[in-house]
């Protein structure tokens, strides 16, 4: 049986919740991660980015899940579901059986296994190191458990952007004179993307405090990309499809009902009652061509390309700032 995701439950439905849990959390990470820093190694455990990723990560899905209950419930009347059909799929945004959160963890930890093994050279390397080194040892942990974490909430983030995609390609009830109304699927999809994005942003501390090795970042960063693109595309695209091909019927049919209202020539047949006819038709022509076929508006793309440019920003800062260090050394 379903239930609420264990994530969700370290976020209390209070005010400031979400602060405080980040606080909390990375007060908790950071002292037995930085157990691995030692000024004295080369490679050193990235305390830093494991505490902040996760204390990052677990509030910020907690709110996103929340905003996509708020959208789900303000699309309530447009949606064609029957009151229990539309109470489970609401449940699914934050819900999920044990068979599948075991199903996260498992691919989580095999994940962060093999990019920990890869970092290490062998197997063996990595067996040996978790029990000889201090640092060896919460490297592998740190890894391991933002791997787990990660995948959980990419994987529910992913599964409410999938909700949303069989909404609107099914369910919601769209013209293409109501797309203001549709607005929260936009949200959910714009609102997903951005955690996604700023946990990229985060990804430059790997290098922090041993220095910047793609082979610790891309791994993680890759395995984030194609989410992302998921969950900014699936809550929208179905919706869009929809009214793209309604809007391009709606034209075709409009089109056909002027042609019938004008003669081989061209010009209005059967005088003033035909011209107020084809009025009408061009007005109504006019408008549908006007009307928009994503549910975005103009401040929606503003904020997600100014959120775009972060991440990249950060990696050079990083990389700039390590090139810095490395000459004045």
């Amino acid at each position: 049986m379903a239930a609420k995701h264990w994530l969700l439950r370290f976020v209390p439905q209070r005010r400031y919740a979400k602060l405080f849990t980040g606080v909390i959390l990375f007060t908790l990470l950071y002292p037995p991660f930085s157990l691995g820093v030692s000024a004295t190694l080369d490679d050193q455990t990235p305390a830093l980015f494991f505490s902040l990723v996760i204390a990052y990560i677990i509030p910020v899905f907690s709110y996103i899940t929340e905003k996509a209950q708020e959208a789900m419930r303000e699309l309530r009347p447009l949606l064609d579901l029957d009151e229990d059909s539309f109470e489970l799929t609401y449940s699914r945004l934050s819900a999920v059986s044990p068979r599948i959160i075991a199903g996260q963890l498992a691919g989580g930890a095999i994940m962060g296994g093999l990019h920990y093994t890869s970092l290490q050279g062998s197997l063996a390397n990595a067996l040996g190191g978790l029990t000889s080194s201090i640092n060896d040892l919460m490297s592998g942990v740190g890894t391991l458990l933002t791997w787990m974490v990660m995948t959980s909430v990419i994987y529910m983030l992913v599964q409410q952007a999938v909700i949303f995609a069989r909404l609107g390609g099914r369910n919601v009830h769209a013209t293409p004179f109501n797309v203001r109304s549709l607005a929260p699927f936009a949200r959910v999809s714009i609102s997903a993307s951005l955690s996604t994005i700023g946990a990229l942003a985060l990804f430059p501390l790997i290098g922090l405090e041993g220095g910047i090795d793609l082979r610790e970042i891309l791994p993680g960063a890759i395995a984030m990309i194609a989410p992302l693109v998921a969950m900014f595309l699936l809550p929208v695209w179905p919706l869009h499809s929809r009214l793209a091909a309604m809007k391009q019927r709606n034209l075709v049919r409009v089109d056909r009902l002027i042609n019938q209202c004008l003669d081989g020539d061209g010009f209005i047949d059967d005088g003033a009652a035909q011209a107020d006819n084809l009025q009408q038709l061009l007005t109504y022509r006019r408008e549908l061509e006007t009307c928009a076929t994503w549910p975005f508006d103009v401040s929606n793309f503003g904020r997600l390309a100014l959120y775009m440019i972060i991440p990249p920003l950060t990696w050079v800062a990083a990389a700039l700032i390590e090139n810095l260090v490395d000459s004045m050394l």
